[in-house]
């Protein structure tokens, strides 16, 4: 017996490509209240000035400036490309010339792109989102610039089913201007308590970073203090308030300060200076410190040796702390911006703009020089077994993604006593054989009256790979320099081995 699901699923994968699209623009609400009716929950939680207590860290703390630092600047050091859309990354084609990428080489007049996702990134490593606001001006439908604001100065404005109609922006005079919801690229770490706003590493160690706050202000009271522990000057009558007056304003004139440390103190009439039996000793502010350090580092999950740290670091273990760096804390930060141009800065250039390209960044992650060798190792002796075992040669070259290789035959030598080949060992012939057909892809053309010259002259061309032989012929035919291009009757086939 059929389910109203099994229906609604049957119906679903009868449903066109059109019909699709067309249901997506539906307006969709939420079957049930999302956020309150008055204000968001991030205006009844944590509200500007925990936003503006998170962004003050950043000037203060010793270990979480550099650990920000060395994130927002790498990841601003991401190069943006746009490829049209494909299958597969190997199969995009890159676009060279866009408005887009001048955008995001210079977002406005002030800032270059680094810079733009530098602020941004920092926003995000100090308070958990990035707000990019998009500047526009009538009469153009593309945006004309784009401009980092700090978290503290928006506020959402919620819908209990449509979830959110737009953003308030609060100026620094105290003026309030209504952002769409387009208006404002945003990305951000999910909050577990606000769908409207992000959440990251600094606000979990809020206090752990107040009680090192607290501490180094105690530090610094401490040498302010004739740097010496606290002590109780005792006296065998009581003083009246003028007396008491006279002795702290003497004791403080001769002793308080770094400056005047370790003077000789003289008390009068039978008082007596007592120390407090605690020191600097007993505090112990180096463990203090370390414990501190080594809490922030978890939480941003950074290596210890990006920071310059060399206790228990060598050179392995360095070197895998900037591969875990690039791969676990550079790269997926980069896939948030991705995701955020591609869906939210895209769709301004127009419906077919986002369905038909997508922005995306060169790696961060550095080459293994090792891994790499074993590879090419792997794969050496890989295409000498599959050949060797009568698998065609072009078809594993193209599997191992095989580089070119210019191959000349060795001249004959004068013949030996035969020898057995074994499993690994292989005949020069198909040895020449597999490194010719590295060239994958071959030109066919018409050879008569009505070929023009480029595709006389391109005729028989061979090709490594599909991407490169369409690079030339689109789809598989049709060769780009072809004086009667509609016409054109050349092609590229992949070749077989013999």
């Amino acid at each position: 017996m059929r389910t109203p699901l099994d229906l609604l699923g049957r119906f679903g994968e009868r449903l066109s490509l059109g019909a699709r699209r067309d249901l997506a623009r539906v307006d969709m609400r939420s079957p049930v209240p999302l956020a309150r009716r008055t204000q968001s929950w991030s205006v009844a939680g944590q509200g500007r000035a925990a936003f503006l207590a998170q962004m003050d860290i950043y000037g203060t703390d010793a270990v979480v400036y550099p650990i920000v630092e060395r994130l927002f600047t790498s990841v601003g050091e991401a190069r943006w490309q746009l490829f049209t859309k494909a299958a597969s990354a190997e199969d995009r084609t890159l676009v060279s010339s866009h408005a887009v990428l001048d955008l995001l080489e210079r977002p406005n007049k002030f800032m270059s792109g680094a810079e733009l996702v530098e602020a941004g990134q920092q926003h995000n490593e100090l308070t958990g989102e990035t707000n990019i606001v998009v500047g526009t001006v009538p009469g153009v439908k593309y945006p004309v610039d784009l401009w980092p604001i700090r978290p503290d100065r928006i506020e959402p404005v919620p819908d209990p089913y449509d979830f959110l109609k737009g953003w308030i922006y609060r100026g620094p005079d105290g003026d309030r201007v209504p952002l769409e919801t387009r208006e404002l690229l945003r990305h951000k770490r999910p909050s577990p308590l606000d769908p409207y706003r992000g959440m990251g590493p600094i606000q979990a160690l809020m206090l752990e970073l107040d009680g090192q706050r607290y501490g180094k202000e105690w530090q610094a009271a401490f040498f302010q203090n004739s740097a010496r522990p606290g002590g109780i000057i005792e006296v065998d009558k009581r003083l009246d308030d003028d007396e008491f007056d006279e002795m702290k304003a003497r004791w403080n004139e001769q002793h308080r300060g770094v400056s005047k440390a370790h003077r000789v103190a003289i008390v009068e009439n039978g008082a007596k200076w007592i120390e407090t039996a605690f020191s600097m000793r007993d505090l112990q502010m180096v463990e203090s410190d370390a414990a501190a350090r080594d809490k922030v580092l978890v939480a941003f999950g950074f290596p210890k040796s990006m920071l310059g740290i060399t206790e228990d670091v060598n050179r392995a273990n360095a070197e895998a702390g900037e591969y875990v760096f690039a791969r676990w804390l550079v790269q997926p930060r980069l896939k948030k911006w991705r995701a955020m141009w591609n869906t939210q800065l895209l769709p301004w250039y127009g419906d077919q703009m986002a369905r038909r390209y997508e922005l995306d960044f060169v790696s961060p992650i550095p080459d293994n020089s090792e891994a790499a060798n074993d590879e090419l190792d792997v794969k050496s002796r890989a295409l000498t077994l599959m050949v060797g075992a009568g698998f065609d040669s072009a078809e594993v070259l193209e599997l191992l993604d095989w580089p070119d290789i210019p191959y000349s035959a060795p001249q004959p030598v004068a013949p030996v006593a035969p020898v057995v080949p074994d499993q690994e060992s292989v005949t020069d012939g198909w040895a020449a054989r597999s490194l010719d057909m590295a060239m994958r892809w071959k030109v066919i053309a018409e050879d008569d009256e009505n070929s023009c010259k480029p595709c006389r002259s391109n005729a028989g061309r061979l090709y490594r790979n599909r991407a490169s032989a369409y690079a030339d012929y689109p789809g598989g035919s049709g060769y780009i320099k072809c004086k009667g291009r509609a016409n054109c009757r050349c092609r590229v086939e992949k070749r077989r081995s013999k």
